[in-house]
């Protein structure tokens, strides 16, 4: 009995109820946690939005830069996104304290690049298609290594948005400071092809699953990456262009360096006695810096030739697959024409880079090309509708002759050195005199150039329906002049008569104008002041000479027509003139004494009854009327000519008077 009672009160002990008494207070729980503090001070936060920053600089949400640049590390992808939004309204309200603090700028927000969110990547596009273009290269510059870094590193991600956002980036990039984008090519080059390459070899391990997973992109994602390629590819082998005119494919050669025994006065220079080093001025900064440009266009050249071999395998493929479109004959613009139109711009870039003036023989891998677009050459040869489409078929068949022209190039030079080389060799008793040892795909490849000759011919010539565009005619004149020089006599006539027919068309404002006759004229000036070059046009041709000196009789009634319409084409035809009557033996006597009569009308004629009537020469500019003095004064002096001159000179500027008054005397 004692012993129950005994363990009935142990075990009221282990839930003992604590009673309430009244007027006293309740015990506090076991549990209970204390929260009493002693501090001497008390700090409490202010949101920055109700915080006084009159001061300071800040967006309309009274965030400063500072602020801005902080939440670009949140951890929340909204308030990433945010802050890229209000950096934005702070570079529209304050753009000179961006730029002051462009490095804290670029180092904070190039890590948005391999954002995990698409939103943010998304605003951050657009806050450096805002901001960027209005930076000087030479402001982004230092930072744009760390931008190209974090860029590659997104074009290699694992996830596929990310991949396709890092190529606008790139193309930001490029937009806004190309020349030291460019430097980076041996970090970029490889991203590209990682995104492009489809080998599936299954000893490439870990990179054939990723080139498997690049050959299963849309057409639209493809689009886009292979356009970025081929703008980088622009940048990249811009130092090759030799300059961004559009007869620049007709300039002469650049000159060895003359040694100081041959030339030691240079009239035309700065300083004309410089090479004679006169007071210890050597002339070694120069030199160094034509070794290192070489030095630079050799080394793109080989990065070009290294792009080629990579990047052909999947144009290639991509071109199989897209010109399907052309067997069908539904054209219209959608993602298979500009794959198409994309793949040959690509090839193009590379081949002007790898090989400026004629595709060897041996690059088997152009010809092939080559071959496979004379399936469907002329691309869209029947269709009319959309402009857009018009153009981009034109730019298809002007890009395929242009590469046929090269590569018709290519054969010609190997020929001419392969009779060079057999002339100091006896011919073996095996070999017979004029028998071909060319392969017999030559006769293939000559029937490609003669179908890109007819193109151009229906182009331009009196088969044309219409004009094209400014740009295109360019294109088609440096296509133009590949093909007159890679083929015989017979093609170069017809193609200049093309010529000569669509300048006589053109609108007299147009700028088409203005670029055949500087074609015309780097003609004239190609075969009568040059040394001649290996495959040059021979323009001293019968046929060819009286189809010149035709074209050059008429330049005088131009002037006359164009008036002040197009000063530029009346530039161009002046330096013609100037050029025919001063340095070449174009026309004979009679010709001669025909265009020095027909330059009179210029300056004014005589009219019974109606007294002087002046010419277009008052309507000049000053530096015009300069260049047609300086024509007529290579024409031998006639009384017409010369009362015409003095008759028209009162009105004219002071240097302009006295070039007339030295013609007149």
């Amino acid at each position: 009995m004692p012993r129950s009672s005994k363990k009935k009160q142990k075990k009221a002990e282990d839930f003992k109820k604590v009673k309430l008494k009244v007027g006293k207070k309740k015990a506090p729980a076991a549990n209970a946690t204390d929260t009493s503090f002693t501090a001497r001070a008390i700090v409490v936060g202010v949101q920055s939005i109700s915080a006084d920053k009159s001061a300071q600089l800040t967006n309309s949400h009274n965030h400063t830069l500072k602020e801005l640049l902080a939440q670009m590390r949140h951890y929340s992808a909204p308030t990433r996104k945010d802050a890229v939004v209000g950096l934005g309204d702070f570079a529209a309200l304050h753009p000179a304290a961006l730029r002051a603090e462009l490095g804290a700028v670029i180092s904070a927000t190039v890590r948005l690049v391999v954002d995990n969110e698409p939103g943010v990547r998304r605003q951050l596009l657009r806050l450096y298609g805002t901001v960027l273009p209005t930076l000087e290269p030479r402001e982004l510059a230092p930072f744009v290594p760390l931008a190209v870094i974090f860029t590659c590193s997104a074009m290699t991600h694992i996830l596929d948005d990310i991949r396709a956002d890092a190529v606008k980036f790139l193309d930001l990039l490029a937009d806004a400071a190309p020349a030291t984008v460019a430097q980076f090519a041996p970090r970029v080059l490889p991203s590209f092809f990682s995104l492009l390459e489809t080998s599936t070899a299954a000893a490439d391990g870990a990179r054939a699953e990723a080139n498997a997973r690049t050959a299963l992109l849309s057409q639209g994602r493809r689009l886009a990456i292979l356009r970025s390629c081929h703008k980088f590819l622009c940048v990249f082998t811009r130092p090759l262009v030799p300059s961004s005119d559009a007869l620049a494919f007709m300039a002469p050669p650049p000159a060895p360096p003359v040694a100081c025994t041959e030339q030691l006065f240079f009239p035309d220079a700065t300083a004309p006695f410089a090479a004679l080093n006169l007071f210890g001025e050597a002339d070694a900064g120069s030199s160094h810096d034509a070794d290192a440009a070489t030095d630079a266009a050799g080394a793109v050249r080989a990065q070009s030739s290294a792009a080629l071999d990579r990047l052909y395998p999947f144009l290639q493929a991509t071109w199989i697959e897209s010109a399907a479109i052309f067997a069908g004959g539904n054209i219209g613009a959608d993602d298979s024409l500009q794959l198409c139109s994309l793949t040959l711009q690509t090839l193009q870039v590379l081949w002007r880079a790898v090989y400026a003036n004629a595709v060897p023989p041996h690059e088997t891998r152009l010809i092939g090309f080559l071959r496979q677009c004379s399936t469907f050459f002329p691309f869209g040869k029947d269709y009319s509708g959309d402009t857009a489409v018009e153009d981009a078929l034109l730019a298809l068949n002007s890009r395929v002759c242009e590469l046929a022209a090269l590569v018709q190039l290519g054969t010609k030079v190997d020929s001419n050195v392969e009779v060079l080389a057999s002339s100091d060799v006896k011919l073996s008793s095996e070999v017979k005199p004029g028998s071909n040892t060319r392969p017999s795909s030559d006769a293939g490849l000559a029937r490609v150039f003669k179908r890109a000759t007819r193109f151009m011919l229906q182009t331009l010539g009196h088969k044309q329906t219409k004009l094209v565009r400014h740009e295109q005619f360019g294109e088609l004149l440096a296509v133009t002049w590949q093909l007159a020089r890679g083929g015989g006599r017979s093609d170069a006539e017809q193609l200049l008569t093309a010529v000569m027919h669509y300048a006589g068309v053109c609108p007299l404002a147009s700028p088409s104008k203005t670029l055949a006759i500087r074609f015309l004229t780097c003609i004239i000036d190609a075969q009568w002041t040059r040394v001649p070059e290996p495959g040059a046009l021979d323009v001293g041709s019968t046929q060819l000479a009286a189809l010149t000196a035709t074209w050059v009789l008429q330049l005088p009634k131009l002037l006359w027509q164009l008036r002040d319409r197009n000063l530029d084409a009346s530039l161009a035809a002046a330096v013609a003139l100037r050029l025919v009557c001063q340095r070449t033996r174009l026309l004979d006597t009679a010709a001669a004494d025909t265009l020095y009569a027909s330059l009179a009308p210029l300056f004014g004629v005589d009219v019974p009854g109606k007294g002087r009537v002046n010419g277009p020469f008052r309507l000049y500019p000053p530096a015009l009327q300069q260049a047609v003095l300086e024509a007529v004064a290579c024409c031998p002096r006639s009384p017409r000519l010369t009362r015409a001159v003095r008759a028209s000179i009162a009105d004219c500027h002071t240097q302009v008077r006295v070039l007339a008054r030295e013609i007149i005397a």
